[in-house]
């Protein structure tokens, strides 16, 4: 995530708070998202979910748009109301931006600093 921020930080400001888990997707080709407005925005949050093992999909609570000279950034961002937990060892992020459709899984046993699970 603090990668993410990093990079998003060029392009415009993520107000990172402590009630969202921000997921930012990269690569995605210009032609795809052509726009920042809310409208757009509002049909790719329809489109994505966190999905944890065994428990109801987590719908994002807002998109971010950020158009960059090497492409737009889509940042997600999931309320923390909705815990996940070192319990969830495996949780998949599904998104469709166009015609583009794609899915990330990720281990929760992976994300653990100084042991403390960082998500």
């Amino acid at each position: 995530m603090q990668e993410a921020e990093l990079k998003v930080h060029d392009a415009g400001s993520v107000i990172l708070d402590e009630d969202h888990y921000f997921l930012a997707v990269f690569g995605i080709p210009r032609g795809d998202v052509t726009d920042d407005s809310k409208r757009t925005a509002e049909v790719l949050k329809k489109q994505a979910s966190l999905k944890p093992e065994g428990k109801r999909d987590l719908k994002p609570s807002s998109v971010e748009i950020f158009l960059r000279e090497d492409g737009p950034v889509v940042v997600y961002l999931f309320p923390k109301s909705d815990e996940l937990t070192w319990r969830d060892h495996r949780i998949e992020f599904t998104a469709q931006v166009s015609q583009l459709k794609f899915a990330q899984s990720f281990s929760a046993d992976d994300m653990f600093f100084h042991g403390k699970l960082e998500l």
